[in-house]
């Protein structure tokens, strides 16, 4: 059985897209769960009604009392499914609409090898649905920075052999993950509120002796940065401040000592386009900066 949870903040509209989608999907043996992030909107009232219609797949919905950040709510809902023993949960993004195979492609494609244990899909961009979000993932050598193999590229089948790609970290855009492993690397770490969870999750399983693959016949397609807005401000400074947080959580002392003293001449960098840049470049390079001090304070959670 797979446990499908999906995190809605403020976003009911999408939720309700993609869970239509998954209405239509193949594999008979699931359950759903939306855990809701402490919405200020109306969102609660828009998926109750929901559920009373036709066109709605069975769901549960699961309330938080707080905004618990993508790992916390994320965890909420795993915790919950994991009470019914389930074989596998699926986390997906609320702003996803999916092929009605892709789960039973990674599900195939897991049968594979008893060491994958992390299988992400194929992911195309909703606006631009023949061009990529997520082919794969691939680190920096300090383990600061994460980046999509072919974000942006027009898909003409350049990434789908083999069939079953390794990668160096795997996005909890759709995230399918074997109950077990969780067990032995613990539930998504919350110190990072939004961003880079999913990347250390990746990296835990990796040291465990595990495998993270991309399974690039299982598609679904995806709005992007939809709960924070690609490249604010609070974007920027989240990945700045948890790409040093990754680093000093999963480096090597030199990885760490290096990373740290760079983050230094960045922040040099950003005091002089301060003094002489125009205002939106200032903007930036102050979000920048907060992001390099919070994390040589140590801050993590929310901002």
């Amino acid at each position: 059985m797979v446990w499908i949870i999906i995190l809605n903040w403020n976003g009911w509209q999408d939720t309700i897209e993609c869970l239509q989608s998954l209405k239509k999907i193949t594999d008979p043996k699931v359950r759903i769960l939306v855990v809701d992030n402490a919405s200020t909107d109306e969102s609660l009232a828009k998926l109750h009604q929901f559920q009373k219609t036709s066109h709605a797949p069975e769901f549960e919905l699961l309330e938080s009392q707080e905004n618990l950040g993508f790992a916390g709510g994320m965890n909420l809902g795993i915790i919950h499914a994991m009470t019914e023993n389930p074989d596998w949960l699926l986390l997906l993004n609320n702003d996803t609409v999916v092929e009605p195979t892709f789960l039973t492609t990674l599900l195939e494609a897991a049968k594979t090898d008893p060491k994958i244990v992390i299988l992400n899909p194929k992911i195309l961009l909703k606006g631009k649905p023949e061009y990529f979000w997520f082919a794969g993932g691939k680190l920096d050598k300090l383990l600061t920075k994460g980046s999509h193999v072919g974000l942006g590229e027009q898909d003409t089948g350049q990434y789908d052999i083999p069939p079953v790609r390794d990668t160096d970290y795997s996005t909890g855009g759709c995230l399918l993950v074997r109950r077990s492993v969780i067990d032995k690397i613990g539930l998504l770490p919350e110190e990072y509120f939004v961003y880079y969870e999913d990347t250390e999750w990746s990296l835990r399983a990796e040291r465990a002796g595990f495998r993270c693959v991309v399974v690039p016949k299982a598609k679904i397609w995806h709005a992007g940065a939809a709960s924070s807005k690609e490249f604010s401000e609070s974007y920027i400074r989240y990945h700045v401040r948890n790409g040093l947080l990754l680093n000093r959580r999963m480096g090597n002392p030199m990885q760490v000592v290096k990373a740290y003293f760079l983050s230094l001449l960045r922040a040099g960098k950003q005091l002089i386009k301060l003094l002489h840049e125009h205002p939106q470049e200032r903007i930036w390079a102050k979000t920048v900066l907060l992001g390099i001090c919070d994390a040589w304070l140590g801050k993590t959670g929310k901002i």
